[in-house]
């Protein structure tokens, strides 16, 4: 297959077609200022799927495109860029579709010569893609089918006598078209949301594996290291006495400091000391203390029903370290917050199984009122062998936990489960009737909340916490508002890490720009948020293009323009990274408008708004003004409030014509 250097640094220059009904395969080229505009990752992606799928697709049929991208800056040893990108049209939501996971699937694309797959069609039989150092092979994957993600990786490396290759694969629930099924790379890693798994399922694809040893060619690799040492010299300083006694004095308070919704947040060695250590895991107790981590499917308040010092601790950092194993880092990463545990006995005993991130640990743990750290692990294993998104899954038992509680669902169709809160037992039995798609309580839950409520009727609707078909994130907008402010706006609905003013009002900002001052406001202060909302959400959306993690934010200031401007050459500056995510964010949202979605088809839960509020705990008597903020959001973004349209005259300016004649046709 021919292949050619990229004249553009940082990029292979080559894009992999593939259709899979005719078998073909072929190369494209794109143009240099195409990767500038649209950097890599699901900015190529949405790019390709806008020109190239027609409006109103199939999710689930051939004419929908699956495509896998590596970031900008994948594979070039760039610190925390490690990251690629899943994108489709969403059988989930019917909106855009993307997902993110890290690991080593990523650079090994890269290696292997592309920036991007893209996969038309759908094959007659099972198949994989066989992608080494530039040349493709559609291979039978009869005997993969079925398999679940470890057997089918490690079936992978015998047949082609490599065990070093690399494979974002689905298992049985992607196959079964799970509509909340998900990509699994380096058995653990997942591309979780959207349900892409259903769209490699749809097509019957069941990997894409890679293995490369190409180079990638850097604008000024010496200054790229250098910015790579300054950042872990920052990050390797000893820990101040400050974050090493924060601990130690503020334990007795810190429930009720938690309660009031927040603490002091340590400095940057100590937030990377602790994250090394535990990851996310870190933040589950403080979460559920504070009002950020969902409990009872979003109807109970932590401190009560779930209380830190004799609950949600059993699920958090420590009592989740107790079972590590060994620590790993993805591709690039100066952070490490990966770990293999092992449970060793009892009903929930698994080996290396990757650790649960702080999403699991909510959606298994605060949701249900489980604190059976074991059986989380358990199902946290459960989800990455059959490829299945924890937060939508995890979500979707809890939905069927108040069905049963309120009795729109019987004994003898929870196929004789006691769907109790707190009962674990019944929570892991009914997440693998799920992930089997089993007749019965399976196959009523295999395709998330939206779909079970619409099956069981009777008022179910009321508790199932989506928005668009999507489960929501375990952060709670009644403690942070701008968190609902993205589940609604976002062209991916449900969303918690797409930006926006979120994670300012948790302390955590994913992104600082030079000269590029972000608005604060007070946390439930309903007004005057667009602004920061609309940096935040352009800012994600490149960092995202990039190929880098969100938790380079654990490193302080992430020196963006230093690593592209090394990467690239390009010299480009605050404005221009801003703008970028601008131009992605609007095409992703022209998608949606093209497929004939409005902002009022994404609607928050009344639970999650706060109707009626709670009536204790840190959000007591809290309301979200969700109209308001999205409204200064839709007008900072220049979208029209109520078709969600972004406008003609931006679009032009941000060089999208062609979308701008589509959608103001």
């Amino acid at each position: 297959m021919e292949t050619k250097q990229a004249s553009t640094r940082a990029v292979t220059g080559n894009i992999l077609i593939v259709d899979l009904s005719s078998g073909e395969t072929r190369v494209e080229h794109p143009q240099p200022d195409t990767y500038r505009k649209f950097l890599g990752g699901q900015g190529l992606g949405v790019d390709y799927l806008f020109r190239n799928m027609p409006a109103h697709a199939d999710p689930l049929g051939p004419e929908n495109i699956l495509g896998f991208l590596p970031g900008l800056l994948t594979g070039s040893s760039a610190y925390f860029s490690g990251r690629y990108s899943v994108v489709a049209k969403s059988p989930l939501t019917g909106t855009w579709g993307d997902a993110n996971s890290g690991g080593f699937f990523g650079p090994e694309l890269k290696r292997a010569g592309f920036d991007a797959v893209f996969i038309h069609g759908k094959a007659k039989k099972p198949v994989y893609l066989w992608i080494k150092d530039g040349e493709v092979e559609i291979r039978p994957a009869d005997k993969l089918w079925g398999l679940d993600i470890t057997e089918t990786l490690n079936a992978l490396k015998v047949e082609l006598g490599d065990k070093s290759l690399r494979a974002a694969a689905i298992g049985p629930a992607g196959e079964k078209l799970s509509l909340i099924s998900a990509v699994i790379n380096d058995y653990g890693r997942a591309a979780a949301r959207s349900g892409i798994g259903a769209v490699m399922g749809s097509k019957n694809l069941k990997a894409v594996v890679v293995r490369g040893k190409g180079k990638i060619e850097l604008a000024d690799k010496n200054e790229l290291l250098s910015v790579n040492r300054s950042l872990a010299d920052r990050m390797k300083k000893k820990p101040s006495s400050f974050g090493k006694i924060l601990g130690v004095i503020l334990q007795p308070i810190l429930p009720l400091l938690l309660r009031r919704g927040g603490m002091p947040m340590p400095d940057v060695p100590t937030m990377v000391e602790g994250f090394g250590k535990h990851g996310t895991s870190m933040l589950a107790s403080g979460s559920s203390e504070m009002g950020d981590m969902p409990i009872k499917n979003w109807s109970g308040v932590g401190y009560r029903d779930f209380p830190m010092r004799t609950r949600s601790s059993k699920i958090s950092d420590e009592n989740v370290y107790r079972y590590a194993k060994k620590k790993y880092a993805c591709a690039n990463c100066a952070l490490g917050c990966g770990a293999l545990l092992d449970v060793e006995e009892g009903p929930y005993a698994i080996e290396n199984e990757h650790r649960p991130e702080y999403e699991t640990l909510g959606s298994f743990g605060g949701m249900i009122l489980n604190d059976n750290i074991e059986s989380i692990i358990k199902a946290n294993g459960i989800c990455n062998a059959y490829g299945l998104d924890t937060i939508s899954a995890g979500g979707t038992v809890a939905f069927a936990f108040e069905c049963y509680e309120k009795g729109l669902l019987t004994k003898e169709q929870t196929d004789g489960l006691e769907l109790n809160w707190g009962n674990h037992e019944a929570a892991i039995a009914a997440l693998v009737k799920l992930a089997k798609r089993e007749p019965g309580l399976g196959e009523l839950l295999a395709d998330g909340v939206k779909v079970a409520a619409e099956k069981i009727g009777n008022g179910a609707e009321q508790y199932a916490m989506h928005v668009g078909g999507q489960e929501l994130a375990m952060h709670d907008p009644r403690l942070n508002p701008s968190f609902g402010t993205t589940y609604v706006t976002d062209p991916t609905p449900g969303r918690h890490t797409q930006g926006g003013a979120g994670f300012n009002e948790f302390g955590l900002p994913l992104i600082t720009l030079p000269g590029i001052e972000i608005p604060q406001t007070p946390r439930r202060e309903f007004s005057g948020k667009g602004k920061a909302h609309a940096i935040g959400s352009k800012a994600v959306e490149t960092m995202d293009a990039l190929g880098i993690c969100e938790f380079s934010s654990m490193a302080g200031e992430y020196p963006y323009l230093g690593i592209i401007n090394a990467a690239t050459g390009w010299g480009i500056t605050a404005e221009e990274f801003l703008e970028t995510g601008e131009r992605i964010q609007d095409l992703r949202q022209a998608f949606n408008v093209r497929e004939g979605f409005k902002p009022s088809d994404f609607v928050l839960p009344a639970r999650v708004l706060g109707k009626p509020p709670l009536e204790t705990g840190p959000n007591a008597k809290v309301t979200i003004d969700i109209e308001t903020m999205s409204n200064e959001f839709f007008r900072e973004m220049q979208w029209d409030p109520t078709s969600g349209r972004p406008s003609r005259a931006r679009l032009i300016e941000l060089g999208l014509d062609y979308v701008a004649e589509q959608i103001h046709a």
